[in-house]
């Protein structure tokens, strides 16, 4: 049988996108897949199989849970969707997620899919139950804001760090000031503290790279945040390759760093999905 290394390279696969605070539930923000090959008919096929079958069974009942291959202990999954959402939302965003996998990372020994409302992961590299705040995505944009708006953004960005710690299976947070809301989501594997610590980070990331912009969000390896104006303020088209390069070199250095490897990244258009 074929062995794969427990860490693995993820190459991102980032779609530069216009977005707003309610985009479509399933709506592509990024993925990874692993360096790492397997081979169809293996012990580990049946394994990736079983854990992904294992979630999409999974997600009509619950926003989070994570599996073991039965064939292959070492090998593993989980998916998180959005804790507020209603499982009628989860179930179609997760079985989206898993359509995406399977074409972008196929035979790949890991692979992760974020959309808007949920992120699946699989893969041999010991991921369950570890923080990770490393920076795979961060885009800010919108039309300008003022010095008020930057403050009502650090205010609501700050509501949800100081949010009592959610319980076990993913938590969702949601905060505002004046004219601007923000959220964030954890992943469920995370301890309570943990997921604080990685929304801190996330904040953290938004307050210092984001200037002025009138939204932004980042996706760390753990959690995500986004904050936005209550007028609905998204991210310009006009300012969206530029941003999305800066995230984009992030997920470069972030894998770099983590794997010292040679990096192999792609970038996707809408008419490649």
């Amino acid at each position: 049988m074929a062995t794969f290394a427990t860490a693995t390279l993820l190459t991102l696969l980032l779609l530069l996108r216009t977005i707003t605070c309610d985009d479509d539930s399933s709506a592509f923000v990024y993925a990874g897949c692993s360096q790492g090959r397997y081979a169809s008919g293996s012990r580990y096929a049946s394994g990736v199989d079983s854990v992904l079958t294992s979630i999409a069974n999974s997600a009509p009942s619950t926003p989070y849970a994570n599996f073991t291959a039965p064939t292959d202990a070492s090998l593993a999954g989980l998916y998180q969707c959005r804790s507020d959402l209603p499982a009628s939302v989860c179930f179609p965003c997760v079985r989206a997620a898993i359509a995406r996998l399977s074409s972008l990372c196929a035979w790949a020994a890991g692979g992760a899919v974020q959309l808007r409302a949920c992120f699946v992961r699989y893969g041999n590299d010991s991921f369950l139950g570890k923080q990770d705040t490393t920076v795979l995505f961060k885009k800010c944009g919108g039309a300008p804001g003022t010095a008020g708006g930057a403050a009502m953004r650090d205010s609501a960005l700050g509501a949800l760090v100081a949010e009592a710690a959610p319980p076990e299976g993913g938590g969702y947070r949601a905060g505002g000031s004046g004219g601007v809301q923000a959220m964030s989501q954890c992943v469920g594997d995370l301890s309570a503290k943990a997921c604080s610590d990685c929304v801190s980070a996330a904040a953290a990331q938004l307050k210092a790279g984001c200037g002025y912009a009138s939204a932004g969000e980042v996706y760390l390896g753990k959690c995500y945040a986004r904050f936005w104006g209550n007028g609905g303020g998204g991210f310009s088209s006009s300012g969206g390759a530029r941003d999305g390069l800066v995230g984009f070199g992030l997920v470069h250095a972030a894998f770099v760093a983590a794997f010292d490897v040679d990096s192999l990244y792609l970038s996707l258009s809408p008419a490649e999905f």
